[in-house]
């Protein structure tokens, strides 16, 4: 692998190679990056999919520069802005005596920050919620301006990814940042990081092409839209601009009625898997006179004197051009964007937009570039005879343009120490296209309990819907288990759920981010059960604009997306050579008397090549295997 990087580099070409667990991907590329560096004196960029990649690379490049003698590299880790604690937003909660009577920990934390001690969420050493959080995170930085620059965290990081001469050699950053660098520097010419970088590394980039569309998105909700309407108008008031005021009513006016019309139809869908909904015509709404409200808005903005409030006055410029589109979106005007809803709690709904053709945008901004690009990943290829067939789906999906590498499997020995368990008598999720989900899980809740119990917990359990989950938990709490119930938690952080999963033995029980970055290994983990083969929802609207652009979608679509995803999911059992336990999948579809097309194609993706559909088969593998080696520890 780090001799395929070297000749991409030195050909000025693009590199995409899938790296099995276990072969040390991230040396095989940290070691030709480090001696091009020492060679050319150029940074170079790694973008991870994770915080905690991003730290474990960070600490790979000192471990490797050390082995090879070079003792003066220096890196940075590039994290997203909410990650940084903010002074300024700190001390004002402060003055003002923001802190309501009893919140103890929010009053500990708000201290910490004050004097120095929490620069970043990483160095909380007890339980924060997102909301707390976000109170005194960075958000709108005013960089140059703020007063604590000097010993602010985020502004130091900024600083220095910036930097252009050799004041750093390794800027690790996540994907989001790359991807928000590319589309500034596309859009103005100037982005947030080093232009003088020789190369690109993209790590776990089977997630590429949803940290692009989510950074491409663009998010409003009804508090926030009318709050940047009032300081719109505040910002004309201030520079004698008066005409206005009709447009910013209307405005007002019509985002209520849009967002109330919205909710209306969320409310109306029968319960979905998806969490983004399709949004239906709006007829209440006149898109065209809003359209045209909008355009007098921007006008009269740019017409105004900058003055002192330049950065505002741009902000607000960009604010108005953002709510253009999206009623030109809504009113049918643009067909270039998706648009979607979805619930941010139970009271408040968002709206959401982004371009249609994500591959578009990589093709021109990334990987016709002047330096060489290399994505990596344990998990971006699908079965197939060919390289070309192997990698048609992300290649095709991402736009890329450059080498096929060699896929380099992993080393360990899954024949042996892993089994692979396929239900054949579970109940079907849908019957003709009729819900039978509260059946399945039933049965699906039955066989969990008789797994776990095979290992003493020690299992994960993976959902590809909320709902799912929710109503097994239910299920369980009415059953006597004599292992502790774990359930994932709310926010991003999963720290707490993992430590109190490997402290109890106990079953952990997730969706979304537990399918893959989570690394537990030896015997705190002996099984994972996916609880359905997780295919992509044909109602969500990114999934049916790609059904709709696609000759057969189940090859092209919903295969090829279920399959990334099941094989990062079934990839959190073997982390290590030692490691042994039980991927447990409970779809019948997968089993052999169900004879699904796709069986074979899903069975040769997965590295577990010793299956059963024989319980019996099960128990002997936990008793001659798992549980000899749960004793040795």
């Amino acid at each position: 692998m780090s001799l395929d990087i070297v000749e991409a580099f030195t050909d000025d070409s693009n590199l995409i190679i899938e790296a099995g667990v276990g072969i040390g991907k991230s040396f095989a590329y940290l070691i030709p990056s480090l001696l091009i560096n020492e060679r050319l004196r150029k940074p170079i960029i790694i973008a991870t999919s994770s915080i905690q990649l991003s730290e474990q690379i960070y600490d790979d490049v000192y471990t490797i520069a050390h082995r090879l003698g070079f003792d003066e590299v220096r890196a940075v880790i590039g994290k997203g802005m909410a990650n940084y604690s903010c002074q300024e937003r700190t001390e004002r909660i402060i003055e003002m005596g923001l802190i309501k009577e009893g919140e103890h920990f929010f009053e500990s934390l708000v201290t910490q920050i004050s004097s120095g001690k929490i620069k970043q969420r990483s160095d909380i050493s007890f339980g924060v919620s997102d909301k707390d959080w976000n109170r005194v995170s960075v958000n709108n930085c005013t960089y140059e301006k703020c007063t604590y620059r000097n010993t602010c965290e985020f502004y130091k990081m900024r600083t220095l990814i910036k930097t252009d001469a050799r004041v750093v050699d390794f800027i690790v950053v996540n994907q989001d940042l790359l991807i928000r660098d590319l589309i500034r520097k596309y859009e103005t010419g100037k982005g947030f990081m080093t232009d003088s970088n020789v190369l690109t590394i993209i790590d776990e980039a089977h997630n590429f092409e949803e940290k692009v569309r989510s950074a491409l998105t663009l998010k409003f909700n009804l508090s926030d839209s009318k709050k940047s309407i009032r300081n719109i108008s505040r910002l004309l008031d201030s520079r004698g601009v008066y005409t206005h005021l009709r447009s910013i009513d209307m405005l007002v006016y019509e985002l209520e009625n849009i967002f109330k019309t919205v909710k209306d139809q969320i409310d109306s869908y029968v319960s979905s898997e998806s969490e983004r909904y399709s949004i239906s015509t709006i007829n209440s709404v006149d898109f065209q006179a809003l359209i045209e409200h909008t355009k007098e808005l921007i006008t009269s903005m740019s017409l105004i004197d900058t003055g002192k409030k330049e950065r505002q006055i741009d902000d607000s410029l960009q604010e108005l051009r953002d709510f253009h589109t999206l009623f030109s979106i809504l009113g049918n005007v643009k067909s270039d964007y998706l648009i979607w809803s979805q619930k941010a709690n139970k009271n408040t709904v968002e709206l959401s937009y982004c371009p249609k053709n994500i591959k578009d945008v990589l093709t021109d901004r990334l990987f016709s570039g002047r330096n060489s690009v290399i994505l990596t990943s344990a998990t971006i290829c699908q079965s197939g005879s060919s390289l070309e067939e192997r990698y048609d789906y992300i290649t095709k999906a991402l736009g890329f343009k450059g080498v096929l590498g060699e896929q380099q499997f992993s080393p360990y020995k899954y024949e042996e120490n892993a089994l692979m368990y396929v239900t054949n008598d579970m109940p079907m999720y849908r019957v003709k296209n009729e819900d039978n989900k509260e059946v399945f899980l039933k049965a699906a809740t039955d066989k969990i309990v008789k797994l776990c119990n095979l290992t003493n917990g020690r299992t994960l359990v993976l959902f590809s819907a909320k709902e799912d989950l929710k109503l097994v938990i239910e299920n369980l709490s009415k059953i006597k288990v004599n292992w502790r119930i774990i359930v994932q938690k709310e926010g991003s952080s999963q720290d707490s759920a993992i430590t109190e999963f490997k402290e109890s033995n106990g079953v952990l029980f997730g969706t979304g981010i537990f399918w893959e970055g989570i690394n537990i290994s030896g015997s705190d983990l002996s099984q994972v059960i996916i609880v359905r083969l997780p295919f992509p929802v044909p109602s969500d609207p990114i999934t049916e604009h790609k059904i709709n652009n696609s000759k057969d979608p189940m090859n092209e679509i919903f295969l090829p997306e279920m399959l990334i995803k099941l094989r990062q999911g079934t990839g959190r059992l073997i982390r290590t050579e030692t490691d042994t336990g039980i991927i447990s999948i409970l779809d019948s579809r997968l089993s052999e008397g169900s004879n699904k097309p796709y069986r074979k194609s899903v069975l040769s993706s997965l590295p577990f090549k010793t299956y059963t559909e024989d319980f019996n088969m099960v128990e002997k593998f936990v008793s001659e295997k798992v549980i000899p080696k749960l004793e040795q520890h």
